[in-house]
């Protein structure tokens, strides 16, 4: 189903995966899904997931999440599909030149079988924001490669009290990372404190591969997950290598103290 927003809101698009019944349990789409321990696909289905950008990682966690059934998802993003996206991002050839955002809502519209409602906005996060465009959520997901952007969802959403996830891959496109900002405790700052003041974007050009995409996008389905209902976590910081030169690594990544952000947060 496609539906057209209206223009002054924003360039948007919204549709809705088709919703796939099977007379028995035991055929439904979900089943071997909901044989997990701990896996509650209610909460899945009454989610609301916030995904900005819709590149690489977005796309495949995009991807993994209607195919599990999230409720809604809503999708941002204000660059537009250039050829040299086409060897690792879920896009087509129909699709150059046109905003990556509007344009993998459609695509993913085609990959889920549970009624995911799907909302793309061809818009930064900072943009969105200005329009008064409804980013709460369950969960928010941060998967562009702009530091001013990260900061930003970094405040906006402790402000909201909703859980973030940040995740990132090297120049080198062989390790990759996920992060998790609760409500309290350590945020994007702590972790990542020269961060906070760096306004430079990244230069066109660097090097990507599918490989590192799709391990780091399945560890962030996995957190999904876990922030949802009861799948065992033990760390808030992941990170893989994968060439095994350097071993990959979880951990409980605690507040620092004198942390601009989150000084900044207390004194709002």
């Amino acid at each position: 189903m496609f539906l057209k927003l209206r223009p002054s809101t924003a360039p948007a698009v919204s549709y809705r995966c088709r919703y796939l019944r099977h007379k028995t349990k035991e055929q439904s789409v979900t089943n071997r899904q909901e044989k997990l321990p701990g896996f509650d696909q209610q909460a899945l289905t009454g989610s609301r997931v916030i995904l900005i950008g819709a590149g690489g990682l977005g796309g495949e966690i995009g991807e993994a999440l209607v195919r599990k059934g999230i409720g809604e998802l809503i999708i941002l993003d204000n660059d537009i599909v250039e050829p040299t996206n086409l060897n690792r991002q879920r896009f087509y050839k129909s699709d150059l030149y046109k905003n990556k955002a509007i344009r993998l809502t459609r695509n993913l519209a085609k990959e889920g079988f549970l009624g995911t409602r799907i909302q793309g906005y061809g818009l930064s996060f900072e943009e969105a924001l200005e329009r008064g465009i409804d980013l709460c959520g369950t969960v928010a997901i941060v998967g562009v490669d702009n530091n001013p952007a990260r900061v930003a969802t970094s405040r906006f959403y402790r402000t909201k009290k909703i859980p973030v996830i940040f995740t990132a891959v090297s120049r080198e496109a062989d390790h990759g990372y996920v992060f998790i900002q609760m409500p309290s405790g350590a945020c994007f700052g702590c972790r990542f404190p020269d961060s906070v003041n760096d306004d430079t974007y990244p230069c066109p050009g660097t090097p990507a591969v599918k490989c590192i995409l799709k391990t780091v996008s399945g560890i962030v389905a996995y957190a999904v997950d876990s922030l949802l209902m009861k799948r065992l976590r033990v760390w808030n910081y992941k990170s893989i290598f994968l060439d095994g030169t350097i071993p990959g690594f979880d951990c409980m990544i605690e507040k620092r103290e004198g942390c601009k952000l989150c000084q900044d947060e207390e004194h709002e």
